[in-house]
């Protein structure tokens, strides 16, 4: 494929996703569209087709427009389809984290207000363990064996088969405003239960194009191995493809051992990675056809820590991007221009502050919490679901606190430097975590790392680093805490090292630092200060 000039998005009234397939059908209707492996493949004339008729199986089954209806299913095209007809239909997806149970998933049903859940049958035990907790859930439509699902829901729940879905009559298009909502995208819930954010449609395609940027472009092929429940497997892979008229191809889940193989299978030249998965990529063993491979960019957050290394061994572009669910993608690094650790520069659309707590702009290279402003309506989230206190808390004068912190450099670019939660104060200095991480990851031993920060005796925090080994390697932790006083200022240093078998993650690849927080400074856990090494200004 070759780089186009960029033209920009669309009016935000066209910024719809039933627009973006009036555009795809009117354009390539007869073009492979989706196609998964061992699942065949569809037109998007064909792919539009299927959406209709599974939204209508959802309307018969009493979802109106306006309405929202959970989905509980593991990445396949069915899942895009599902998700694209409550979307053509003005209904409104919820989307269900498939490594939810107990009372996470019963939140989920209830808060959203779902009365129709479609899920995979190797969830229906979770769904009965919670079903005398579920306050609205009327229907359950089962992917996979129905008879599972009469053993595990027989009469709490009316039990339709997935395909019966597809029986009845296909649902007309309906038109949608930039201000309908989409879905209720719910957080990870690391701070309290999960909220939902309402995602206008308008919101949700800004996300999900990259207009604004040179890739990709109709003929690209990009591959989706986030899940599809989370907003950038959804929408930064299945909808972008739309959005561009570009070839998706859907992975069950992110593999190390099998994306190079997919990726030459496929042809792919475009994907996304998230959380740990460059980083993983990099440190998997070398193989001697590395560059051998049609991979044309990955568009990374964050950055992989090596990134010319990352870009020689497998002869790919990278570009940064920073987004959220509340604000979408707000940030973005052309690769022409990227520099190590960044996360962009801002895209046009948003207003962008830093500001420190008293709500002050912090100088360039200071470190302050983003603010986002919308400047197109209807591009950032419309709140919390059932949540107008923190909804007001969150969006003040038409700006979004979005808990993370940045700095910035001369020239614009954005650095990310730590979730404000996860920011560490030692010895009265501002520690980002992130940023240790990076260089804990260049020693050669390690595998991956998570900075936390816990109890000091005399306040403030110590810091403790968690790190996995490369396969076959063994890790000294006091020769990692030499290697890092000659790279990181004393205060950064990690008192307390754990080396653990892995690290605690989400199905999107993000460290779950709340679970590192929690275990503290345990049996096993080595000591710097124990060990004679102290450190102190000037060391």
């Amino acid at each position: 494929m070759t780089a186009t000039t960029p033209a920009g998005l669309p009016p935000v009234e066209q910024r719809t996703f039933s627009a973006a397939y009036e555009r795809a059908l009117s354009e390539r209707p007869d073009d492979v569209a989706q196609l998964e492996e061992g699942g065949g493949s569809w037109t998007w004339a064909s792919s539009f087709e299927r959406a209709r008729r599974l939204g209508g199986g959802l309307r018969g089954l009493g979802v109106d427009r306006g309405q929202p209806a959970a989905l509980m299913l593991d990445n396949s095209l069915d899942f895009v389809h599902a998700f694209s007809g409550l979307s053509l239909g003005g209904m409104v997806e919820v989307p269900v984290n498939t490594a939810y149970k107990g009372r996470f998933l019963s939140h989920i049903l209830n808060d959203s207000g779902v009365e129709v859940l479609v899920a995979d049958d190797r969830y229906l035990d979770r769904l009965a363990a919670v079903a005398p907790d579920l306050e609205g859930l009327r229907t359950v439509a089962v992917r996979g064996d129905a008879g599972a699902a009469d053993r595990a829901l027989t009469g709490r729940f009316r039990v339709v088969p997935f395909a019966e879905l597809e029986s009845g009559p296909a649902l007309d298009p309906v038109a949608l405003a930039p201000s309908d909502l989409m879905a209720y995208m719910y957080t990870s819930g690391t701070t309290g239960p999960s909220k939902g954010v309402l995602v206008p449609h308008a919101h949700a395609y800004t996300y999900a194009s990259r207009e604004d940027e040179s890739r990709p472009v109709p003929g690209d092929r990009i591959l989706v191995t986030l899940p599809i429940f989370h907003l950038a497997g959804q929408w930064y892979g299945v909808y972008q493809a739309l959005i561009h008229r570009a070839r998706c191809v859907v992975e069950p889940a992110f593999s190390v051992t099998r994306f190079w193989d997919v990726v030459r299978r496929q042809g792919i030249t475009v994907t996304v990675m998230l959380g740990a998965m460059a980083e993983l990529l990099q440190q998997a063993p070398r193989r001697p056809d590395d560059a051998d491979n049609p991979l044309q960019l990955a568009v990374m957050a964050p950055l992989a820590s090596d990134v010319d290394g990352f870009r020689r061994r497998f002869d790919v572009q990278l570009a940064a991007v920073y987004g959220m669910s509340e604000i979408g993608a707000v940030l973005s690094g052309p690769p022409d221009t990227l520099v190590g650790g960044e996360a962009g520069f801002p895209r046009t659309g948003f207003e962008l502050r830093l500001v420190d707590r008293d709500g002050t702009d912090v100088a360039p290279g200071d470190i302050g919490e983003l603010w986002v402003r919308p400047s197109v309506p209807h591009t950032v989230m419309a709140g919390y679901h059932r949540l107008p206190d923190t909804t007001a808390a969150t969006i003040v004068d038409g700006w979004v606190h979005t808990g993370d912190a940045f700095r910035t450099d001369a020239a614009g670019r954005f650095y990310f430097t730590d979730r404000m939660k996860d920011a560490l104060r030692r010895r009265g200095e501002n520690v980002s975590s992130f940023e240790v991480e990076r260089v804990i990851n260049e020693h050669p031993d390690v595998y991956e790392s998570a900075v936390v920060a816990v109890p000091a005796e005399l306040g403030e925090d110590e810091i403790k680093a968690v790190v996995v080994a490369r396969p076959g390697a063994t890790l000294d932790p006091e020769a990692l805490t030499r290697f890092l006083i000659d790279r990181l200022p004393y205060f950064m240093v990690p008192r307390y090292v754990e080396v653990a078998d892995d690290l605690p993650k989400t199905p999107t690849q993000k460290v779950v630092k709340r679970t590192l927080r929690e275990r503290g400074v345990g049996p096993g856990v080595w000591d710097r200060e124990a060990a004679g090494i102290v450190l102190r200004r000037g060391s």
